[in-house]
């Protein structure tokens, strides 16, 4: 895609707070969603400002991060819950948005058919399902099991297949690509899953820009407890 595309123009968001750090972070966060912060407010379609700061003149929609409620306008409150975040993203910027964030991943799964195993490698996580390289192609609607370690603990969950990738389908795809849809009864296990990938947006976003997780900055967000933890559930 070429920069400056009627797709990036869309994506072109901003965040304006006192607080320098904080906006490296959330501008790091929106990146990894593809959302492209910018300085130039007139060039964004949703600027994300501190309830307080005054705006200049711009095109954009105002979304006020504030501590409390407002009577009235688009806001946030802080902490901010990315859950959220994302779904007003998706919700200003899109027709059909999608309702999950969605994290990159490298990491082994085992996948159960009946009764056999074998290997893949989780490529995409979201709160409902992921993207899987696998040894084998799997057809549509197929039932199957994925077993992940994810914060320390192995998830095992029923799923179903909704696409599969052949192999050479794309330059350099050496194996299959699934998608799986997750089709856990359990609600706890969903909620775990929220919790982990909002914690690995955090981490992954204060990594790159060398913020300590203790850092004042990060308390603009509501950073999930530990997502095994069932009495948060």
């Amino acid at each position: 895609m070429l920069l400056g595309g009627k797709k990036t123009n869309l994506k072109q968001v901003a965040v304006v707070t006192r607080n320098l750090q904080f906006n490296k972070l959330l501008s790091s966060i929106l990146a990894d969603w593809k959302f492209f912060a910018v300085e130039n407010l007139s060039a964004a379609k949703v600027i994300f400002a501190e309830r307080g700061v005054v705006l200049p003149e711009h095109n954009g929609q105002v979304v006020w991060l504030t501590p409390l409620p407002l009577a009235e306008g688009n806001f946030l409150e802080t902490p901010i819950s990315l859950t959220l975040l994302y779904h007003l993203l998706e919700t200003h910027l899109f027709p059909t948005p999608r309702r999950h964030i969605r994290v990159v991943m490298d990491t082994d799964v085992d996948l159960k058919i009946e009764d056999e195993w074998f290997d893949g490698c989780l490529l995409s996580l979201s709160g409902r399902g992921g993207r899987i390289e696998c040894t084998r192609e799997i057809p549509q609607g197929k039932a199957l099991e994925v077993a992940v370690k994810l914060a320390g603990k192995v998830l095992i969950i029923p799923a179903e297949v909704v696409y599969c990738i052949p192999a050479g389908d794309f330059p350099g795809r050496l194996q299959p690509h699934v998608g799986v849809r997750f089709k856990s009864s359990n609600g706890h296990e969903f909620e775990m899953l929220r919790r982990f990938i909002e914690m690995t947006c955090i981490k992954s976003a204060c990594a790159r820009e060398d913020i300590k997780l203790n850092d004042p900055c990060v308390s603009w967000l509501d950073m999930p407890t530990d997502p095994w933890d069932t009495n948060n559930g």
